[in-house]
């Protein structure tokens, strides 16, 4: 790691991306490192077969807030941790916001939390996570919740 140590979290408030941030909050202690905590939400639409619906500024407006509330709470769930941690909430695609996030802070490494899913699932929702191992320029550490809670409250899930 660089002389100032930043490790990026990205999160979906799932409690994969909760245990990432726990880890990254260690690994942050140990080596005197800052956390940037990322919230990315992709721009929602709907492709009927004859063109795509985004939403009003209304709905994403209020996308963004529930965004920014939900770094505040878990910023303040850690505020006895003694770590620096700045929130970033961004509209967009996970995988290429949390991408350009790591090259501006700079971050050092990237840990996030995985959902484990496989199959149909995978095919259809996709993979940030593996995204962002195969393709991030930095280190990056993912954390996976055990089984019986990695499928609980993502956001939009």
């Amino acid at each position: 790691m660089s002389s100032s140590k930043v490790i990026l979290v990205p999160t979906d408030f799932s409690d994969s991306a909760e245990l990432a941030l726990d880890h990254a909050i260690e690994m942050a202690r140990a080596t005197k490192a800052r956390i940037v905590l990322l919230y990315s939400c992709p721009l929602p639409y709907v492709t009927p077969f004859d063109g795509a619906i985004v939403p009003n500024g209304d709905v994403i407006r209020a996308m963004e807030d529930a965004g920014r509330r939900g770094l505040a709470e878990l910023i303040s769930k850690h505020k006895g941790s003694c770590i620096e941690i700045s929130p970033v909430s961004k509209m967009g695609d996970p995988r290429s916001v949390i991408l350009d996030v790591a090259k501006e802070t700079p971050a050092d490494l990237i840990v996030m939390g995985t959902h484990g899913r496989r199959g149909f699932a995978r095919f259809f929702l996709g993979s940030t996570a593996e995204a962002i191992v195969r393709t991030s320029p930095i280190p990056v550490l993912t954390v996976r919740a055990p089984v019986e809670t990695a499928t609980s409250k993502a956001v939009g899930t």
